[in-house]
């Protein structure tokens, strides 16, 4: 299934999908034939194209009328000398028939509304093919059994996305209630001390500080979250552009001062060029690095050096974040990049970790075409590995 401005994994408002966007490219159908045409035209027409619904028929460039294929042969098949009326005008075609308007709908109208419309047609052209026009004044056609077909698929992918956003409700409300319960539950009770009137100035001072961490703790937690949701949300669309991924890397380092401070930790950047322009989204890279790095932060211990390593070859990037952190056990590494996973390592400053970092860089960096693996020893650390190309090839349309 494919529609512009949609990722199938995504929760867009499908209900909307238009006619010239939707599912398997909705095959519509621009041949035609002017009204001045023999009939005999339409008849190789449809013969070498036996999946045309129908022809437009055009005069003076205009749009005239349709001829539906079933209607054609349906005629033609009446007629005692073929030969003779196959050499009639197109024109003259509808000379003998009732007059029934054509279904003309605006290339932007929901599967669901056209068929809808489709179905409220007489029933002596009920199943005709549906005139779609565009922007630009031209028209094609639809046949109506594909458009069923595609309304089909609409409810098929809206109860898959339902789906989606029951799981997602269900984990959030497993998060909530397993991580979210116990702090709450230190900052009552800090609070609770606080308003006592015996509590000393520095007690009030020391718990304040501990409810403020914890309530530190649970935004990132809450945050964290509304990010997930939002990626669940939003179009995953790669906009690239030509940037210097070693400045990039600078620039996020040197956002990480703070945190590399208050854990007494390096962070020791390798490259073998002070430049490297690579084609690809640059907020979406950025996200991949920060959440490597930040993880890196969150799981070494205080006094650690963390490395990064960047390097070219051939046509490919190569980016790994080194920590000497406590490793990850077999089962670690087989769940790592799932979504709410629960690893054994656990941050060393009591950072919080709703498990959605590693989930949202690997789909980030596969929508690049890259790949992303994990290497790690117990007690010896972990490198994780993002292979990405230097200039990102977008698919077409």
């Amino acid at each position: 299934m494919k529609e512009k401005g949609f990722d199938p994994e995504t929760n867009d408002l499908i209900l909307n999908i238009g006619i010239n966007a939707t599912i398997n490219d909705l095959p519509l159908v621009s041949a035609s034939i002017d009204a001045s045409d023999r009939l005999i035209k339409a008849y190789e027409i449809f013969a070498k194209h036996p999946k045309y619904p129908g022809l437009l028929v055009l005069n003076e460039g205009s749009l005239f009328r349709m001829i539906s294929k079933a209607n054609f042969f349906e005629v033609m098949s009446q007629q005692y000398m073929f030969d003779f009326y196959s050499r009639r005008s197109a024109y003259s075609f509808f000379e003998d028939q009732e007059h029934t308007e054509s279904l003309i709908l605006d290339a932007n109208t929901s599967v669901l509304n056209a068929s809808t419309l489709a179905l409220k047609r007489s029933v002596l052209n009920r199943f005709d093919p549906i005139i779609v026009q565009f922007s630009d004044n031209s028209f094609k056609m639809l046949d109506y059994f594909v458009l069923l077909s595609a309304e089909n698929q609409v409810h098929i992918q809206t109860s898959r996305l339902l789906r989606v956003a029951n799981e997602f409700k269900k984990e959030v409300l497993g998060v909530v209630t397993h991580d979210l319960r116990n702090p709450i539950g230190v900052v009552l009770g800090f609070a609770n001390i606080l308003m006592e009137p015996e509590t000393s100035k520095e007690e009030i001072q020391e718990f304040s500080k501990i409810i403020h961490d914890v309530a530190e703790q649970m935004n990132n937690m809450v945050n964290d979250l509304l990010v997930s949701a939002m990626n669940d949300a939003i179009d995953f669309t790669i906009k690239p552009v030509t940037f210097d991924l070693i400045s990039l890397m600078n620039q996020i380092i040197a956002n990480f001062k703070e945190s590399l401070a208050a854990k007494n930790q390096e962070i020791q950047f390798i490259h073998s060029t002070d430049s490297l322009d690579i084609f690809a989204d640059t907020q979406k890279v950025k996200e991949i690095l920060e959440n490597l790095i930040s993880n890196a932060i969150k799981y070494s211990e205080f006094d650690k050096q963390i490395k990064i390593n960047i390097e070219k070859l051939d046509e490919k990037i190569l980016i790994k974040v080194i920590d000497k952190g406590p490793g990850l056990t077999d089962n670690d590494l087989i769940k790592i990049f799932g979504k709410f996973e629960r690893l054994s390592a656990k941050p060393t400053a009591g950072e919080s970790s709703t498990g959605l970092g590693l989930f949202i860089v690997k789909k980030l960096v596969e929508l690049h075409l890259g790949k992303i693996w994990v290497e790690s020893k117990i007690k010896e650390g972990t490198t994780f590995i993002v292979e990405l190309p230097v200039n990102l090839i977008q698919p077409e349309d």
